[in-house]
């Protein structure tokens, strides 16, 4: 799947509502509102604004302008925010220059996510300007659980056509000349209850898509013991990975 099919999938995902997603991301937002600081007087764009929660958040403190080509996501967050400017539109049609863009979890649906970037860092920033994106980050007890499920074929998201790690994104960083901050979040996803939660409705229908047969009962095992020893395997970095890449 590529990211033009994507746009199906997510049309049907925001028509279910808040059922469709694993997580609200509100930690992730809050991250990145974080990283971001000072905001004041800044013209933003949000790339892939989804139903305007971010561009709600930010609105108060900057002129921002959220763009997502998602028809549906679009739909309802014009309903949820219509005084902040909301746009069905494709990031390389944009003409005005922004002081930051903002993206929250977008990068890994990208065809060539680090192409892209660059051409977002040449095309749509001001001289001194600054991209502030999350991604999720595997370094972590669940990504391990993940990655492996995913190598033996299970499908472990139909999104994600990527897996961004703070690893290439430096290496992208110290090849073009940027800077580069990042600091992580969503602890509990990454190793607490809510990993538990999550593999627990996840990893079945991983191996269902992926048509990996599998034994319940050593299904709930893992599950058990992931659960009797999360406390022993606090993770040092969390699910979801926020960066701030700015131009020199």
């Amino acid at each position: 799947m590529g990211n033009k099919e994507l746009k199906t999938v997510y049309d049907t995902m925001h028509k279910k509502g808040a059922t469709a997603w694993f997580s609200d991301g509100h930690e992730e937002r809050e991250t990145i509102l974080k990283m971001g600081e000072p905001w004041n007087n800044k013209l933003v764009l949000e790339i892939g604004c989804g139903e305007g929660d971010l561009v709600n958040m930010l609105h108060p403190t900057v002129k921002i302008v959220g763009i997502d080509y998602y028809k549906e996501a679009i739909k309802r967050g014009r309903d949820k925010n219509p005084y902040i400017p909301i746009y069905n539109q494709e990031y390389k049609t944009v003409t005005q220059k922004f002081d930051r863009i903002v993206m929250q979890g977008v990068l890994e649906h990208l065809d060539d996510p680090f192409t892209e970037l660059k051409w977002m860092m040449d095309n749509l920033l001001t001289e001194h300007g600054d991209v502030i994106t999350s991604s999720p980050c595997f370094l972590n007890p669940r990504g391990i659980v993940w990655m492996t499920l995913d190598m033996l074929g299970a499908v472990m998201s139909k999104t994600d056509l990527h897996f961004i790690n703070p690893g290439s994104l430096e290496i992208f960083c110290q090849k073009h000349g940027y800077d580069i901050k990042m600091q992580s979040c969503d602890f509990d996803w990454a190793g607490g209850d809510a990993m538990i939660e999550d593999l627990k409705q996840r990893i079945p229908l991983a191996l269902r898509d992926g048509n990996i047969k599998y034994d319940n009962e050593k299904l709930d095992r893992l599950m058990l013991w992931l659960s009797n020893f999360r406390d022993f395997i606090k993770p040092a970095i969390g699910a979801t990975m926020v960066y701030r890449i700015s131009k020199p």
